[in-house]
C-alpha cells in the first residue's frame, strides 16, 4: 500500500512539474502561409498574332480608347509626362475593351491624375498596368476581366492611389502592388473581387495609411495582403465563401496601428494573421462558419 501511495504521488508530482515547465497549450492550428505564384503568359503566346495595337502620347489631358475583338489582340498606350515642379503630364486616360482569347493589354502612364480602364472578354487574357513616375499622385486603375485562366497586375506609385480588379470565372490570378511617397498623401486603396474557383489574389501595399479588401466566391481560392506602414495605419479585409480557401494577412505598423478582419464561410477553410505593431497595437477578428476550419494569429507589439 505504502509503495502504491509513493507512486501516486510521484506521478502527481510529475505532471504537476510538467504543467508548470510548459504552461502554454500547443497550437492546433499552424500558421500556414499562402502560396501565390503569378500565372501570367505561362499560359501560352498572347498579342501578335491578329490584331496590334500601340498608343504613345505625351503632354497633358491625354485620352486613349482601343476597342479589338478576335484571338491573339495586343494593346500596348504609354502615355508620358513625369511631374517634377510644375512640369509634366497630367490627367491622362487610357481604356482599353478586348474580346476573344489570349489578349493582352499593357498601360503605362506617368505623371498626375492618370486613370487606367481595361475590360477583357474571354480567356487567358493578360493585363498590365503601370502607373506613377516622379511624384505622381491621384493614380486610379481598374480592371475587369471575364472568363478563365486571366491575369491582371496593376502597379502604383506614391501618392493616394486607387486599384480596382473584378474577376469572373475560374483560375483567376490578380496582383496589385502599390507605394505611398512622402509627398502628402495618406497612403492607398486596394481591392480585389474574384467569382469562380481556383482564384488567387495577392495585394502589398507600403506607406502611411493603408486600406485593402479582398472578397471570393468559389471554391480553392487563396487571398494574401502584405501591408507595410510608417506611423500609419493598416486596415485589411479579406470575405471567402466555399470549400479549401486560404486567407493570409502579415502587417507591419511602426508606431500605427493593425487591423485585420477576416470572414470565412464553408469548410476547410483556413485563416493566418500575423501583426507586429512597434510602439502601438494590433486587432485581429476572425469568423469562420462551417467545419473543419483553421485560425491562427500571431501577434508582436512593445
Amino acid at each position: 500500500m505504502k509503495k502504491f501511495l509513493l507512486a501516486a504521488i510521484f506521478l502527481a508530482s510529475g505532471t504537476a512539474f510538467a504543467q508548470f515547465a510548459n504552461p502554454l497549450p500547443t497550437p492546433k492550428a499552424n500558421c500556414l502561409g499562402c502560396s501565390v505564384s503569378q500565372v501570367g503568359p505561362s499560359y501560352g503566346n498572347r498579342g501578335a498574332v491578329i490584331n496590334t495595337s500601340y498608343v504613345d502620347q505625351t503632354g497633358h489631358m491625354n485620352d486613349a480608347s482601343v476597342v479589338q475583338t478576335g484571338v491573339g489582340n495586343l494593346s500596348k498606350i504609354d502615355q508620358d509626362g513625369q511631374n517634377q515642379g510644375f512640369s509634366g503630364g497630367l490627367g491622362n486616360e487610357a481604356t482599353v475593351y478586348q474580346r476573344g482569347r489570349k489578349n493582352e493589354t499593357d498601360i503605362k502612364q506617368h505623371g498626375d491624375y492618370n486613370s487606367g480602364f481595361v475590360n477583357q472578354v474571354g480567356y487567358k487574357n493578360y493585363a498590365q498596368q503601370d502607373v506613377g513616375v516622379g511624384w505622381a499622385e491621384n493614380n486610379r486603375a481598374y480592371a475587369y476581366q471575364t472568363g478563365r485562366q486571366n491575369t491582371s497586375i496593376q502597379k502604383q506609385r506614391y501618392d493616394n492611389n486607387v486599384a480596382i480588379v473584378a474577376q469572373s470565372g475560374r483560375r483567376n490570378f490578380a496582383h496589385q502592388d502599390q507605394s505611398t511617397g512622402t509627398n502628402g498623401a495618406p497612403g492607398s486603396v486596394a481591392g480585389i473581387l474574384q467569382i469562380g474557383n481556383y482564384n488567387k489574389a495577392k495585394q502589398v501595399q507600403r506607406g502611411s495609411f493603408n486600406i485593402d479588401g479582398i472578397a471570393q466566391f468559389g471554391n480553392g481560392n487563396v487571398a494574401s495582403t502584405n501591408q507595410s506602414s510608417n506611423g500609419g495605419l493598416n486596415i485589411s479585409g479579406i470575405a471567402q465563401t466555399g470549400w479549401g480557401n486560404k486567407a493570409c494577412v502579415d502587417q507591419n505598423a511602426d508606431a500605427g496601428i493593425n487591423l485585420s478582419l477576416i470572414s470565412q464561410f464553408g469548410v476547410e477553410n483556413h485563416a493566418s494573421v500575423i501583426q507586429d505593431a512597434q510602439g502601438s497595437g494590433n486587432a485581429s477578428f476572425i469568423g469562420q462558419a462551417g467545419y473543419m476550419n483553421k485560425a491562427c494569429v500571431e501577434q508582436t507589439g512593445l
